[in-house]
């Protein structure tokens, strides 16, 4: 609960003048009067209700300042979990992003390997082919080879053979 005004400025006048140690001549002194007594210092108590009222005004000025401070801190607070948000998210995207393009590059391997090795069995195809090509071809030489003999042979044979019978 806040202290009255009027009772802290008190307390704190005489603070001053009890440090100081004279009392100055335009302090006036706001001890209550003594019983009887006429009151003194009404302009001095205008003054101390005027102090008072600046001194609510300052509060309340420094009230509405803590409360747009507050306001200020509460709305940077809120853009901050909205750009922390957008951040996650962002980030969430990439790392599906990558994920996908993880898979899909090792979808892209596993095709090449399908490739190579589809690649290698033709050439392997190829290169038996080839050699059974080669094999064929050397038998084909062979038997072309053998058959020219074997006319050769007959032709010889014959012609032996069809002589003696001209010569008869």
């Amino acid at each position: 609960m806040p202290q009255d005004p009027t009772h802290w400025l008190r307390g704190h006048m005489r603070e001053h003048l009890a440090r100081s140690g004279e009392a100055p001549g335009n302090i006036v002194n706001l001890d209550r009067p003594a019983a009887g007594a006429r009151p003194r210092g009404a302009a001095a108590l205008e003054l101390v209700y005027q102090a008072a009222e600046a001194i609510t005004d300052i509060e309340e000025r420094a009230s509405e300042t803590e409360a747009r401070a507050k306001a200020l801190v509460r709305g940077a607070i809120d853009k901050l979990h909205a750009a922390e948000a957008r951040i996650e998210a962002a980030e969430n995207a990439r790392r599906e992003a990558m994920n996908e393009t993880a898979v899909r590059l090792q979808e892209a391997v596993e095709a090449l390997k399908r490739a190579e090795a589809r690649v290698a069995a033709a050439e392997a195809e190829t290169l038996s082919a080839e050699t059974r090509a080669q094999a064929a071809e050397t038998r084909a030489l062979e038997a072309e080879a053998a058959l020219r003999n074997i006319e050769q042979a007959i032709r010889t044979k014959l012609l032996r053979e069809a002589a003696p019978a001209v010569a008869a």
